[in-house]
């Protein structure tokens, strides 16, 4: 039996392999078909329980997603699915296109891929149309099996090179911090408000994607690759500046991020808080080390991760995570103080769970503070349109295990550097707002 499937499988492709959008549009129109006149049913996929309302199915192929494989699957097989909003991905300004013009670079306008990808989305002769989000209804429209469908839309989709959707202006305003060629790593400035990680592969602005246009850019001679992948090392807070890592292959991104969890990396940050009215102790600094838990919220039908202190490990010893910060004071002015932040650890909001721990909360953390200290209280003047926290310094040491005469090893490590990003406008005019000095021993 199961050699009879292999071969019916075999005829399919070998068919399909022969087929092309002229042989397709002669055999309609002479009523005959290509391939085999049979092609295996496709198992049903089953429905989602009516109980979870977590999970959804794709509309292009239809899988059953739940919350954690949701993003990542549309990513490649419905990139068009992926915003809540219908319409954005239209309105984004060339996502189809962008994945258009790959396709025709690949394979040309003639290719059987670009049929494809043409029904899926849409494109007519000026490049945009009536697009058809299910694969199924594209098999039966072109007469090609339905795996096949799909496994065309995910490949030209995963080809698509990455920061293609990065604007110029997006590009101008990238600061580099530190760059090694040789190693194939880059520090960037983070700025607030932008992800660090891309959220949509198509046309996306991320700090990453931003990197992967800087390397197009320099390397490539403006030519996109879709070899071209950003490694990254760490993650920044959407709302966070400052220091930020990308790696250009998996081997410079192992050795730095076995520097992380080595702890042979120092990393600083700097806060602007306001004290707490509930806060009992008036300690200039120290070292929190309350264990974290991550506690899943939901909101609006999506997953928010937020730390919950807890000082003890026997309230959940699966999800208790040990943690420790330190910190200090660095300027202070009444209910104001400018932080200097060292984390040990580094779990998700870390900084901002132990500062809000020890009555510190930051200026405008709406998770762990008040959102309302994004105004003076006494003037009600706005002094920043985020939380006020800033990745300031990445220090990465040596590594003593290396001998000076490993000169391989020592090519491969990192070498010691100290990447300083300074405080951006929105930081430095907020501390001045409270009469704190924004600046560091």
């Amino acid at each position: 039996m199961r050699q009879k499937v292999k071969r019916h499988f075999t005829m399919t492709r070998a068919a399909f392999a022969s087929w092309s959008p002229r042989s397709s549009c002669a055999a309609r129109a002479s009523g005959r078909r290509d391939g085999p006149s049979r092609r295996p049913p496709v198992p049903a996929r089953r429905a989602p329980p009516s109980s979870s309302s977590t999970m959804s199915s794709c509309p292009c192929c239809g899988e059953v997603l739940d919350a954690k494989q949701r993003v990542k699957h549309l990513s490649l097989c419905a990139p068009d699915a992926l915003d809540d909003d219908s319409g954005a991905f239209e309105r984004r300004g060339g996502d189809s296109d962008i994945i258009r013009q790959s396709v025709l670079r690949r394979h040309g306008a003639r290719s059987r891929a670009y049929e494809v990808c043409a029904a899926r989305f849409g494109w007519d002769s000026s490049g945009a149309g009536r697009k058809e989000p299910s694969a199924r209804r594209v098999s039966r429209a072109l007469g090609v099996p339905f795996d096949i469908v799909v496994r065309t839309i995910r490949t030209e989709v995963k080809e698509t090179p990455m920061g293609l959707g990065v604007s110029a202006r997006a590009l101008e305003e990238l600061e580099i911090l530190y760059e090694d060629e040789e190693r194939g790593t880059v520090a960037v400035n983070k700025l607030a408000g932008v992800a660090s990680t891309p959220q949509n592969r198509i046309s996306d602005e991320s700090m990453a994607s931003r990197v992967v246009a800087y390397w197009t850019r320099k390397y490539h001679n403006n030519v996109p690759l879709s070899s071209t992948t950003p490694f990254v090392v760490h993650r920044l807070d959407y709302e966070t500046s400052g220091v930020f890592v990308v790696a250009k292959t998996k081997e410079a991104a192992r050795v730095m991020q076995s520097a992380f969890e080595g702890r042979r990396v120092r990393k600083t940050y700097l806060a602007l808080c306001h004290i707490s009215t509930t806060t009992t102790t008036e300690s200039e600094g120290g070292t929190i080390d309350y264990p974290l838990v991550k506690d899943i919220i939901t909101n609006a039908g999506r997953a928010k991760v937020r730390c919950v202190l807890t000082k003890s490990a026997a309230d959940d010893d699966n999800k208790v995570m040990p943690a420790e910060t330190d910190w200090r004071i660095l300027h202070r002015n009444g209910s104001y103080a400018l932080i200097e932040a060292r984390p040990r650890t580094g779990r998700t909001h870390q900084i901002r769970a132990h500062l809000a721990a020890v009555g510190w909360p930051i200026v405008g953390d709406d998770a762990y503070g008040d959102y309302g200290d994004r105004r003076d209280g006494q003037s009600g003047d706005l002094l920043i349109s985020r939380h006020a926290l800033h990745a300031h310094t990445l220090t990465f040491f040596t590594d003593d295990d290396i001998n000076d005469d490993d000169e391989k090893k020592k090519k491969k490590g990192i070498p010691p550097v100290s990447i300083v990003a300074p405080p951006p406008r929105d930081f430095t005019r907020a501390c001045a707002a409270v009469g704190v000095k924004c600046s560091v021993a």
